[in-house]
């Protein structure tokens, strides 16, 4: 099998015969780039020669622009959605109508789909009628990310986009509460956003509260590992309802509890344990503060348990199957 993936980032050469990487970078607007990257997108398809063999996965935010070329050539594909629309106001709104329609393409031709959950899974069919998504969850490295050391002080942290709609400063809230109540406890945020200088001001002002840019994953996994609980503070929205939040399996695969928002995003099927705690939006804080006083004094416990449950379900082996279930499926239709 050879893989070709196809993207707005620059050109890489990859040290793998099954893999190759076509960079097709360009600037464009807010609200335009997945339109620019599309029609770029066919472009490159059109002059390019490709096996009569091949199957495509297909984003859905490009989908309406590549779509026609992959039918002209006659090449299956599938339309993968690794997140719905998740920017508020009229940006929101445009790539909401983009989603729709892909979906109801992928329907109109009967081409399978792919998804992250099984709430996303149900959503799509409800929204669209289409009724062939396969669930591929995020899946994790564990043999990179892993425990390790731990900071000397027990931390809580979050990685990811540092976005004001993610619920980031309940997290800042929290460590500022757990101090007042005798809890010594540090809070680490990992990314970039619009709420990066707001965090890097509390961080300016609060030696407990700390602030890292966006790093590799060589970086990202010691680091991870040597902390103490993760957090998900995502709000009840649909965009994360519908989510497999890699973070979430990143933290487990690292030795660490997780304690976040109840919604079905965030859960995890059949788990209720002292290792992964929800709460209703309103008692953040409060359940929070429970989940720090239970888990400052199990860590280690904890710790364990975490690791072994996203050994035996977590690992990208579950995901690979599953993905080559459908590549199957459709190069068989190809034949």
């Amino acid at each position: 099998m050879l893989i070709t993936y196809v993207n707005s980032d620059a050109s890489v050469n990859i040290e793998n015969q099954a893999f190759t990487h076509v960079g097709l970078t360009h600037r464009a607007r807010l609200g335009f780039k997945a339109r620019t990257l599309g029609k770029m997108m066919a472009f490159w398809l059109s002059s390019t020669d490709v096996s009569d063999r091949a199957v495509a996965l297909v984003e859905w935010r490009i989908a309406q622009h590549i779509v026609p070329v992959l039918s002209d050539k006659g090449i299956p594909w599938a339309l993968m959605d690794r997140s719905p629309p998740a920017d508020p106001g009229l940006l929101g709104r445009l790539q909401w109508r983009s989603w729709s329609q892909a979906w109801k393409l992928a329907k109109r031709v009967d081409a399978p789909g792919l998804v992250v959950s099984a709430a996303h899974q149900a959503f799509v069919a409800q929204k669209t009628g289409h009724q062939r998504a396969t669930v591929i969850q995020a899946g994790v490295d564990l043999n990179r990310f892993e425990p390790a050391e731990k900071q000397s002080t027990f931390t809580m942290v979050y990685h990811g986009r540092l976005d004001r709609h993610r619920g980031l400063l309940a997290c800042a809230m929290l460590a500022q509460k757990a101090r007042s109540e005798g809890l010594e406890v540090d809070m680490m945020f990992i990314g970039e956003g619009d709420l990066l200088p707001a965090l890097e001001r509390l961080a300016d002002a609060n030696d407990f509260i700390h602030v890292h840019k966006p790093m590799k994953q060589e970086e990202l996994a010691p680091l991870l590992g040597s902390c103490h609980l993760g957090l998900l503070p995502m709000p009840k929205r649909t965009a994360w309802m519908l989510a497999s939040p890699l973070k979430r399996s990143e933290f487990l695969a690292s030795g660490l509890p997780v304690f976040g928002i109840d919604h079905q995003g965030h859960r995890l099927a059949g788990v209720e344990s002292d290792w992964f705690t929800l709460a209703p939006q309103e008692d953040f804080h409060a359940d929070g503060l429970e989940v720090l006083r239970r888990h400052m004094g199990t860590e280690r416990q904890h710790s364990a348990a975490a690791r072994t449950y996203a050994e035996s379900n977590l690992g990208w082996s579950i995901s690979v199957e599953a993905l080559m279930g459908v590549l199957d499926d459709l190069h068989h239709s190809e034949s």
